[in-house]
C-alpha cells in the first residue's frame, strides 16, 4: 500500500497568518490595557463533549499565557458562548454580548448560516471575525473584516489537477459529499475542456452511510481512479466498505480532499496494495509543530474516537491546525513579522514499492 501526503503550498494561509500577526496590534491600539480579551462562538450538541474548535481555542490561549516570554506585560483572556447548531439569531445576541466586553476579535461559529449573521456584526462594527470554515469567495463579497483560516479552495483544487496530471490519468471519477464539494473541485471539473481527461462524476448517498450500492457501481464500471470530497470520517467508513467489497487493491487508486486522512487508522489496509493520496498543510516534522503537537496529546484536549470508526486516537484535525498557529501568531506578532516562516512547502516523494 502506498499512502502519499504532500504538504501544500498556500499563499492564502500564508497571507492569513500575516493578517492574524496584526490583530494584536489592533488589540493595543484600542488602549493601553495589557488584558486582550477575544470572544469565541461555538456550536454544540446537548449532552456532547465540547468541540474540538473551543478546545483548540482554550489551548491556544493558556499556551500562548504560560510562555511568559511571549507577552511577559500582557494576558489573553476569553469570553466563550455556546449556541445551538444553526441558530444564526442566537449567533447574534451572543456576538453582540462580547462586543459590548471589547474583545479584540470573534472566533467562530462554524457553520455557514451562523458565521455569516455574526460576520455582518463585525463588518458592521470594525472587528475582525476569524472562521475557521471553508467559504466560498464571490467576486461581490463585501466581507471585509474577518479572516479565514481555511485554506484556499482554489488551491487545493489546482493541486489535484497536478496530482492527476503527475499520475497520468485518463479517466478520473470524482464522489463528492455536497454540492460544495463541486465548487472545491472546479479546477478539475474545467480539466476536460483543456486536457484529455475523461470525468465522471457521482454523489454520495445523502440519507444514509451505505456507500456500498454506489461502489458496486464503480467497481462494475472498472472506475479505478477516484477522487473523493468528504470529511475524513466519513471517508474512514467509506474505506471499510470499499474493503468489504475487494475494491483495496493495488489496481485501484484514492485521493481524499479532506486535509485530515492522516487522522484515518490505515493499519488494515496496510498490505492490501491499494494506493491513497492526501494532502495535509502543515509540516509535522518541524519541531515546533511536533512540540505543539506533543503538549496537545500530554494535556489529553481530545476526545479519544469511537470504537471501530477507523480513526487514530489522539490526532488533531484541521479545527486544532487552524486555531493554534493562528492564536500563536498573533502572541509573538510584537516580535517577528515571519513567525509562519516555518509554513513550508514540501512534496513528500512516493515511496518505494
Amino acid at each position: 500500500m502506498k499512502i502519499i501526503f504532500p504538504i501544500l503550498s498556500n499563499p492564502v494561509f500564508r497571507r492569513t497568518v500575516k493578517l492574524l500577526l496584526c490583530l494584536l496590534w489592533i488589540g493595543y491600539s484600542q488602549g493601553t490595557t495589557h488584558v486582550l480579551r477575544f470572544g469565541g462562538i461555538f456550536e454544540y450538541v446537548e449532552s456532547g463533549p465540547m468541540g474540538a474548535e473551543e478546545l483548540a481555542f482554550r489551548f491556544a490561549v493558556n499556551t500562548i499565557n504560560r510562555n511568559r516570554t511571549l507577552l511577559p506585560n500582557t494576558t489573553l483572556t476569553y469570553d466563550t458562548q455556546k449556541i445551538n447548531l444553526y441558530d444564526s439569531f442566537e449567533a447574534s445576541k451572543k456576538a453582540c454580548d462580547q462586543l459590548s466586553l471589547g474583545v479584540a476579535a470573534i472566533f467562530g461559529p462554524s457553520h455557514s448560516s451562523s458565521a455569516n449573521a455574526v460576520q455582518s456584526i463585525c463588518n458592521a462594527l470594525g472587528v475582525p471575525h476569524i472562521q475557521t470554515r471553508w467559504k466560498h469567495q464571490v467576486s461581490d463579497n463585501k466581507d471585509s473584516f474577518y479572516v479565514s483560516l481555511y485554506p484556499d479552495f482554489s488551491s487545493l483544487s489546482r493541486a489535484i489537477l497536478d496530482l492527476v496530471q503527475f499520475f497520468k490519468w485518463k479517466t478520473v471519477t470524482v464522489v463528492y459529499d455536497d454540492s460544495t464539494g463541486l465548487i472545491r473541485l472546479q479546477e478539475l471539473i474545467k480539466a476536460p475542456s483543456r486536457y484529455n481527461l475523461r470525468l465522471k462524476i457521482r454523489q454520495l448517498p445523502a440519507d444514509t452511510k451505505d456507500a456500498k450500492p454506489l461502489l458496486k457501481e464503480m467497481k462494475r464500471g472498472k472506475e479505478f481512479h477516484v477522487i473523493f470530497d468528504c470529511s475524513h470520517e466519513m471517508a474512514a467508513g467509506i474505506l471499510k466498505q470499499a474493503l468489504a467489497m475487494g475494491m483495496m487493491t493495488e489496481y485501484y487508486h484514492y485521493i481524499f480532499t479532506t486535509l485530515d486522512l492522516f487522522a484515518l487508522d490505515v493499519e488494515p489496509y496496510r498490505y492490501s496494495g491499494v494506493n491513497m493520496t492526501g494532502f495535509r498543510i502543515l509540516n509535522t516534522e518541524n519541531t515546533q509543530v511536533s512540540s505543539i503537537i506533543e503538549k496537545w496529546s500530554m494535556e489529553r484536549l481530545q476526545a479519544p474516537p469511537k470504537p471501530d470508526s477507523g480513526l487514530l486516537d489522539g490526532f488533531m484535525t484541521m479545527e486544532f491546525h487552524s486555531c493554534c498557529p493562528g492564536w500563536s501568531a498573533m502572541a509573538r506578532s510584537h516580535l517577528t513579522a515571519t513567525s509562519a516562516s516555518w509554513v513550508q512547502a514540501i512534496l513528500l516523494p512516493q515511496p518505494p514499492e
